[in-house]
């Protein structure tokens, strides 16, 4: 699939199927493999009826690590460049854990661009003990490499966010330990881009009046599901899911039940508009 420079990074994307634009968000803070579970557990579903749009984003997946753009007014742009790029006047924006910051600061900026708005395991980033979670994880992750050297403390973060992995998984961990040390700098501008996020999106979450959609996992460490339900409670008529036991990346953990509720929703909404 394509690799363009797209708002001034050469950017990774896919786009599978026809029919209204359903355009895919992932998360991660840097590093990873960006948009690829995405697009193993859901294009296949939604391009039947869908025209399905993925992209990794900046020093994610097979996209490039550029030496800035990384806030958020940023990456929207990155988002409206590539629809621009696209032609696409409007689509379903879905932002699934950091990319929910990203659908939602996209939603405010554009809303004559978004049919609706999904919002997977995600927040606004407002949270004080979410956002010094993420602080934590940067300043262990830059005083381990000092101490240790950068491949330690690339392992370490990995397997504070993933604990079983090394042993589960130890060729995936081996993967994404490399990824991640290629892609160092990037996560260290990411998490700090998103530590400047303050109450940027929190203060307007009023103005979405776009049909919006929020599900959470109510054993979600990573994000907690209090999170969603503020988001809930400040969107306007936004509705609300928790998966019960359902802990983060409901989106490629819980795959076949997000996607029959992610169809759901929009089936009801083509109904609702007729």
């Amino acid at each position: 699939m394509p690799e363009e420079s797209i708002n001034g990074y050469r950017m990774y994307y896919e786009v599978q199927g026809d029919g209204p634009p359903l355009v895919m968000i992932h998360g991660g803070l840097g590093g990873g493999e960006g948009s690829a579970s995405m697009v193993q557990h859901h294009a296949g579903v939604f391009s039947g009826d869908y025209w399905f749009i993925c992209y990794d984003r900046r020093a994610a997946g097979k996209s490039e690590i550029p030496a800035g753009g990384y806030d958020l007014p940023n990456q929207v742009q990155d988002l409206r460049a590539l629809l621009d790029r696209l032609e696409v006047t409007h689509a379903h924006v879905l932002g699934s854990s950091a990319g929910g910051p990203i659908a939602m600061r996209f939603a405010l900026d554009y809303p004559e661009m978004v049919d609706s708005l999904l919002l997977i395991n995600t927040m606004s980033y407002n949270s004080r003990p979410e956002v010094q979670a993420r602080q934590n994880e940067l300043d262990a992750l830059l005083s381990n490499e000092a101490a240790q050297g950068r491949t330690a403390a690339v392992e370490q973060a990995l397997e504070a966010r993933q604990p079983t992995l090394r042993q589960d998984n130890p060729v995936q961990f081996s993967k994404l330990s490399q990824i991640n040390l290629e892609r160092f700098d990037g996560i260290i501008m990411s998490i700090r881009a998103y530590l400047d996020i303050g109450e940027s999106i929190e203060s307007r979450l009023a103005e979405i009046n776009m049909p919006t959609m929020i599900v959470h996992g109510d054993a979600d460490t990573t994000i907690p599901v209090e999170c969603g339900i503020q988001l809930h409670q400040c969107i306007p008529h936004s509705e609300f899911h928790i998966f019960p036991g359902a802990q983060h990346g409901l989106m490629a953990n819980e795959p076949r039940r997000m996607a029959n509720m992610i169809t759901e929703f929009l089936e009801e909404l083509t109904v609702r508009q007729g």
